[in-house]
């Protein structure tokens, strides 16, 4: 057999393993649901950051100590994923009533050029008045972005549209302390997560 030949098949596994391991930093596999840690297993998801809210105030994790925090990574021209994941979040936020209030939902921009504060703001105002939404520099996502080892990338605009951003798709639980306690993937449904999140929160 030709030697270039027969090398291919083992050139497009390692393709494959490559590109399976860059997503799989923050998003889970397909039907995960909730993948959870032990109490006093440490996770080194989530970090510091300095960003600013819809309402053009610089936010800092430590404004959000003595809550959970529900975290999502994603933009504003995200075409379904985000939208369906942020109605997900608020349904199973309302669902749990007043649990809630130990909660704070973040939505943290991949696409600070053109997400302003504004652009923001009345994004998340079709999710309900509980979330903050943040924004910031290039830099600063991308120091956000690592410490919650979400992957994002631009894609160039195709036929004069507008670009758009592929980036890994999960939701953070941090505790009121800013320690990871569990994430939740695309497919988990508001009642699944409802049910978890309440379960914690008691």
């Amino acid at each position: 057999m030709n030697r270039p030949l027969a090398l291919i098949p083992y050139m497009l596994l390692l393709a494959a393993v490559a590109a399976g391991t860059l997503w799989h930093l923050g998003d889970l596999q397909s039907g995960q649901g909730v993948q959870t840690v032990s109490t006093g297993e440490h996770v080194d998801i989530g970090g510091p950051f300095r960003l600013t809210d819809q309402n053009q105030t610089v936010r800092t994790e430590k404004d959000f100590r003595g809550k959970f925090m529900l975290v999502f990574f994603g933009y504003t021209y995200c075409p379904d994923v985000c939208p369906t994941t942020l109605a997900v979040m608020a349904d199973a936020l309302e669902k749990i009533g007043p649990l809630a209030d130990k909660v704070t939902p973040l939505f943290i921009t991949v696409d600070p050029k053109r997400d302003t504060p504004e652009k923001i703001k009345t994004y998340l105002s079709s999710f309900g008045t509980r979330f903050v939404g943040l924004t910031g520099g290039a830099g600063d996502i991308a120091s956000v972005a690592r410490e919650y080892k979400v992957y994002y990338r631009e894609h160039p605009p195709e036929n004069g549209a507008e670009y758009t951003v592929d980036h890994s798709g999960v939701v953070y639980l941090m505790d009121p302390n800013g320690m990871f306690v569990a994430n939740y993937s695309l497919d988990t449904a508001p009642d699944k997560l409802a049910a978890d999140l309440t379960k914690r929160l008691r």
